[in-house]
C-alpha cells in the first residue's frame, strides 16, 4: 500500500531557530486543556541485523528518527549522503544513534535492509534501519513523532518529509530538523552536541 506523509509540526520551530539554546521537550500533547509530556518509547521494531529495537534500547541515547525507503528516487539519497555525515561526525561518540524508519515494510524486508546497509556502508552500531511489522505501527510511531501517513489518492509512490526529530536520553522530542538544508544540520549538530553534554 502507499503512503503519504504529512509532517503536522509547527515548522517555524525548527526554522526560526539559529542558535542553540536551552531546547524545548516538543513531544507533549494537551489533554483537558493541559500540556501533558510523553516520551517516545512505545514501539518495537528490526533492525538491519535483525535485532530487535525498541523504548529500552534507546534510552540513554541521544537519537534522531526519520521515515525513508529504499527504494526511494528522490529526497532518499540526499538525506542519506547528510545521515552519513552525521555519523562520521559522531563516529566515536558511543551515546549516539540514527534510526531510519522504512515506510515500505513489504518492500523493505530484513534482506533488502541488510542489501541497503551494506550497499551504502551503514554501520548498526551508528545508525539502525528499521522495519515495521504492519501499518498499524507505522501509524503509531508516526503519531508518537507528530507525523501522519495517508495513502496516495492516485495510487503512485512513496512521499515522506526530509525532516528527522531529535530525541535526548531521556526520550523527549527536542527538535525537527529538514536535513537538506545547509544551516539546518549544522543546528542539528550543534544541538545533538549540547544533548550529549
Amino acid at each position: 500500500m502507499k503512503f503519504k506523509i504529512f509532517i503536522l509540526i509547527v515548522l517555524s520551530l525548527a526554522a526560526c531557530k539559529e542558535t542553540t539554546s536551552e531546547l524545548p521537550i516538543l513531544s507533549y500533547d494537551y489533554i483537558d486543556g493541559k500540556k501533558e509530556y510523553y516520551k517516545i518509547n512505545d514501539y518495537k521494531f528490526v533492525n538491519q541485523d535483525g535485532e530487535y529495537i525498541t523504548g529500552t534500547t534507546t534510552k540513554g541515547y541521544v537519537h534522531t528518527i526519520n521515515f525513508f525507503f529504499t527504494t526511494c528516487p528522490s529526497i532518499c539519497p540526499p538525506m542519506r549522503i547528510k545521515q552519513q555525515e552525521i555519523a562520521k561526525a559522531f563516529s566515536n561518540d558511543t551515546h549516539f544513534k540514527q534510526y531510519s524508519i522504512s515506510i515500505d515494510f513489504k518492500t523493505d524486508t530484513l534482506a533488502q535492509l541488510q542489501y541497503y546497509a551494506k550497499l551504502h556502508g551503514i554501520d548498526s552500531n551508528q545508525w539502525h534501519l528499521l522495519r515495521a511489522s504492519s501499518e498499524a505501527q507505522l501509524q503509531d510511531i508516526a503519531q508518537q513523532l507528530k507525523t501522519n501517513f495517508k495513502p496516495n489518492e492516485d495510487g503512485t509512490d512513496f512521499y515522506h518529509s526530509s525532516y528527522v526529530a531529535l530525541i535526548d536520553k531521556k526520550q523527549y522530542i527536542r527538535g525537527f530538523y529538514n536535513i537538506l538544508i545547509p544551516a539546518e544540520v549544522r543546528l542539528l549538530k550543534a544541538d545533538i552536541k549540547h544533548l550529549l553534554e
